[in-house]
């Protein structure tokens, strides 16, 4: 039987996975539609996705955690896109390796 913990481990990695492959392919959109408007006008620090009030904003990083919280502010996108990838990367290795621990944990039920 698979545990709980490998199950949230595989969870966990898919949704992160997933979430910041709609990040990309969403600061990709935003950066053909500037494309489309006007090639001149796109700038590496220019906002590139919109907040849930449909203002363009430029991007943060940050650890949200009340007083101990840290930000940066108007991160590049190019740099922020280097950051998701690695991220994808990182938690499909990490995927790959809950996947063989719940084959194992399968495997080791009817020893």
């Amino acid at each position: 039987m698979i545990t709980n913990e490998t199950l949230e481990r595989i969870w966990h990695c898919r949704r992160e996975i997933e979430a910041s492959n709609k990040l990309l392919s969403d600061m990709e959109e935003t950066r053909e539609q500037d494309r489309q408007r006007s090639i001149a006008r796109p700038s590496k620090l220019e906002p590139t996705l919109k907040d849930a009030f449909g203002e363009r904003r430029h991007l943060e990083l940050g650890v949200p955690s009340g007083e101990c919280g840290h930000r940066i502010f108007r991160v590049s996108p190019l740099l922020a896109e280097s950051v998701i990838r690695g991220h994808i990367a990182n938690k499909t290795a990490e995927l790959a390796e809950a996947t063989e621990q719940a084959r194992i944990e399968l495997c080791s039920c009817g020893a």
